[in-house]
């Protein structure tokens, strides 16, 4: 007897829980909202938000001109030695500056020494045979002159007689200071001799000599040899 009452109980059971779920619900379902489909509207609000903001800015910039910037001038008022005012469109401001007038020295010009020199001579006469002799071809002969030193130095060892010009050499010797022994002193007189050859072709010779100091420097007076060869 219970086993049937419990069979029939779980019968019922069923029956009701059967009804409960073919029975129509009085709510409805919520939608599903597409998440695509939401994506797609906030993209478009913010697009036409972005708009609206570009249209405002974009009428309330002032409008541009492409001028070309002006040409800087300068203008400059030259004045011998004085103030030049130079003004620019850039700056607009005079910047004025004085040119100075330049300052030339001039040397005293180097006059010709009036006193007397280191190294002069003066002849004073010929000593020997005289210019102009008639003499036979390679003969021996002697010439000389009577010299004073006029400078204020005195002829050291190393001042020498040199042929300085003239058609031969005549040959022979030379003079020279050799010696300390021999040194002239200043306004002292001084004979100068040479021994000398003819040549030994006939005609007329000459010889030009000058004292040198023992720096090889040329001066005072120049002297002379000049002469005839004859057979």
């Amino acid at each position: 007897m219970r086993n049937k009452q419990k069979t029939g109980l779980v019968c019922l059971a069923v029956v009701v829980l059967t009804l409960g779920a073919c029975a129509p619900s009085n709510e409805e379902a919520a939608p599903t909202m597409d998440a695509t489909l939401i994506y797609t509207q906030a993209a478009q609000t913010v697009a036409a938000q972005f708009t609206q903001t570009s249209s405002a800015l974009t009428a309330a910039a002032p409008a541009w001109t492409n001028t070309p910037a002006p040409t800087p001038t300068i203008s400059i008022t030259v004045t011998p030695f004085a103030t030049l005012s130079i003004s620019t469109a850039a700056t607009g401001t005079n910047q004025p500056f004085t040119l100075t007038t330049p300052t030339i020295s001039l040397l005293p010009l180097q006059g010709t020494p009036t006193g007397a020199l280191c190294n002069n001579s003066a002849y004073i006469r010929d000593v020997g045979t005289p210019d102009g002799t008639i003499l036979k071809p390679n003969q021996q002969f002697a010439k000389g002159w009577l010299i004073q030193n006029t400078g204020t130095c005195n002829w050291l060892v190393g001042y020498r007689l040199v042929r300085v010009g003239g058609n031969t050499e005549f040959g022979g010797n030379t003079y020279a200071i050799h010696y300390p022994s021999d040194v002239v002193l200043a306004g002292e007189i001084v004979e100068i001799s040479l021994n000398l050859v003819t040549p030994r072709v006939p005609g007329m010779y000459e010889a030009r000599y000058q004292m040198y100091t023992n720096l090889d420097v040329p001066f005072g007076t120049g002297m002379t040899v000049a002469i005839e060869v004859r057979k």
